[in-house]
């Protein structure tokens, strides 16, 4: 089975991440068949990485300058358009993918043709003390906040870490392009929009640890206030996902995790700050109980806006 790797990228600030990204991908045991960049509307992004594609002598790597800054779902799906493997994956342009993560990744494909699309373990490549950052809330930096040590189904997925069968995107459809970050205006929720059109279909999506990206997360994203801002748009995202496109999320993720937060996350922690005067315990109790609060005034902020 051939893999096709789409990567999107717009910012020069964040080149060294995309070269590192691209380098991952030429490192992989299950050679990828081509790497599909995209490159949103900078011309000197785009002049910069195909130099260094000549230097680097990636034969593998096909680049793409889109003239149209209309969001990461319409970048992918630019990229999804220019490739050709049996296998559709994505990767961000800040994420390392392990060596086996096509071989992982092919893997889950080819053991049951009712899978339709494969996500994996994405991890937190910290830049900064991260201590007092509970697990519970890496969902906020696109990372698992479950780590599984089997491969198993699942209902939603990050584009950080996904791929898809072909042949289910020549049957369902692309991205949602009303739906993704596009610029500074961040509707997100393309993800889970995908992803359920693939169940609808009648596929099942799988989780296997084995395809594996690590994901760099700078100091500026474990700010508070840029913690809060992401609960608020992530819930205003899932908000506008389900009042444009008439997907109802399945609440059993979300009552595994709210019952997670509220009999073990919550009296665990709350004990610890008690018990043992823990201020990494308290702050983590404020903290998620704080996301939750900007996450629901978000949700309701989307769906009725």
């Amino acid at each position: 089975m051939n893999v096709s790797v789409i990567v999107c990228a717009y910012s020069l600030e964040r080149y060294h991440y995309l070269l590192q990204t691209i380098q991952s991908l030429c490192n992989q045991e299950y050679p990828v068949a081509e790497i599909v960049v995209i490159i949103d509307k900078n011309a000197t992004l785009y002049d910069q990485i195909t130099s260094d594609a000549e230097k680097y002598h990636w034969r593998n790597v096909k680049l793409i300058f889109n003239e149209e800054l209309k969001g990461v779902s319409y970048a992918r799906n630019v990229g999804i358009k220019e490739s050709s493997g049996d296998i559709v994956a994505l990767i961000d342009d800040d994420a390392m993918a392990d060596p086996k993560w096509t071989q992982a990744m092919v893997a889950s494909f080819a053991g049951d043709a009712r899978v339709g699309a494969v996500t994996g373990l994405t991890v937190p490549r910290w830049e900064s003390d991260s201590s007092w950052f509970p697990t519970e809330l890496y969902w906020m930096i696109s990372c698992s906040y479950v780590a599984a040590a089997t491969t198993y189904e699942v209902e939603r997925s990050f584009g950080t870490n996904m791929a898809f069968r072909r042949a289910v995107l020549d049957r369902i459809g692309l991205f949602d392009e009303r739906l993704g970050l596009q610029g500074k205006k961040w509707i997100g929720g393309e993800d889970t929009e995908i992803v359920w059109r693939v169940q609808q279909a009648g596929f099942t999506i799988l989780c296997n640890p084995d395809v594996k990206v690590a994901h760099a997360i700078p100091g500026s994203r474990l700010k508070i206030n840029a913690l809060l801002k992401r609960a608020f748009v992530g819930g205003t995202s899932e908000g506008h996902m389900i009042k444009v496109t008439q997907h109802r999320v399945s609440p059993r993720t979300r009552r595994q995790y709210l019952s997670t937060l509220l009999f073990e996350f919550f009296p665990r922690r709350i004990r610890d700050a008690i018990v043992h005067r823990s201020r990494i315990a308290l702050k983590q109790v404020l903290l998620v109980g704080t996301i939750l609060v900007f996450w629901g005034f978000g949700f309701c902020y989307g769906y009725v806006a």
